[in-house]
């Protein structure tokens, strides 16, 4: 009996990741995916955000390699098309960057155009995912911080673009081995270190955690497993366990999904150096997590558009879903549901 419920979990996480894809899939307009999708006049809206637009490529990408469908292969392809329209080259310092309004290049675009390639093939991989880089590293500064968008002083997005990027560079190390990716990473840890002291906030723990795990297994420094495991500890904290590490609140709609990403990165430093009691409350946030956002999805009984999307409003957003299986995926892979 205690086998049969286990199975029927599993499946019921592996069903979820199944129609968020789908959700994709359904979704689809001539350049790669609508942005939103409404459900109460149940039609798209003409909204555009090219960040999150690229994250889901992102994840489509890495449904493919889940999945091992061609349908996602064929979506992934279809925006590196669209995005590559909008690659520009600055010849002065030998870097690419996404341009969709010329007073607002972010940073972001830089990194998931690099971690789409590094799950898929494309004409120009290795050339982009050279320049793109490049990119990134003429962005960060002396003390290593990085300036949040190309040719502009605006500085908003600290809390996600830089740690964006990161991921990106150390993903992109381990492709390439170039040690300018790595050194960048390092670089960068002294000042978002102390930026989070003064600064901490949920927003900006997934992608440092992400970033920051990876350097931890390239080099063993504790210094980087003890600030995952910093962030994370002050995640579990913002959602009020009832009990020792469980009967967590979750009450912030589909951002849960990215905490449970930021969450995954360190769980799995806490399995790698036995830290027990960390790994059980993780675990636990994951799990309850997890469960939580499947509640969100809408699973049937409803227009095509509408089915394996995540709610967060009464709207439907590619980067909910995003975030969603991308968080499930990796919650599966490493075995906590």
């Amino acid at each position: 009996m205690i086998l049969a419920v286990f199975y029927s979990n599993q499946n019921k996480y592996l069903d979820s990741i199944k129609l968020g894809g789908e959700w994709f899939l359904n979704n689809q307009n001539e350049d790669f995916v609508y942005y939103e999708y409404d459900i109460i006049e149940k039609n798209h809206t003409g909204t555009r955000h090219p960040l999150r637009e690229m994250g889901a490529m992102w994840s489509v990408a890495k449904l493919n390699n889940y999945f091992d469908d061609k349908r996602y292969y064929n979506l992934t392809q279809k925006g590196l098309l669209y995005f590559d329209k909008f690659i520009l080259y600055d010849p002065i310092d030998d870097f690419v960057y996404a341009n969709f309004s010329s007073d607002d290049i972010k940073l972001g675009y830089s990194a998931f155009m690099i971690l789409t390639l590094l799950e898929t093939d494309y004409h120009s991989k290795e050339f982009l995912l050279d320049k793109f880089a490049n990119g990134i590293l003429y962005l960060q500064n002396e003390d290593g911080s990085f300036n949040t968008f190309f040719y502009s002083n605006k500085s908003t997005g600290i809390d996600y673009y830089p740690g964006e990027a990161l991921f990106a560079l150390i993903s992109l190390y381990q492709y390439k081995k170039d040690q300018r990716y790595l050194q960048t990473v390092e670089k960068a840890f002294p000042y978002y270190s102390e930026y989070w002291k003064e600064n901490a906030n949920t927003a900006f723990v997934p992608w440092q955690s992400r970033a920051y795990k990876m350097l931890y297994l390239e080099t063993e420094e504790k210094k980087y497993a003890d600030f995952v495991f910093e962030m994370n500890d002050f995640m579990l904290d913002e959602h009020y366990p009832k009990k020792r590490c469980q009967d967590f609140d979750f009450d912030r709609s589909m951002v849960t999904a990215v905490y449970i990403e930021g969450v995954n990165q360190a769980y799995e430093l806490a399995k790698l150096l036995g830290d027990k009691e960390r790994e059980e409350c993780y675990a636990n946030f994951i799990r309850e997590g997890a469960d939580y956002i499947i509640s969100l999805q809408i699973k049937d009984k409803s227009e095509k558009q509408a089915i394996g999307g995540f709610l967060g409003d009464s709207s439907l957003r590619v980067d909910r879903n995003q975030h969603a299986v991308i968080a499930l995926i990796e919650a599966r892979e490493l075995g906590i549901i």
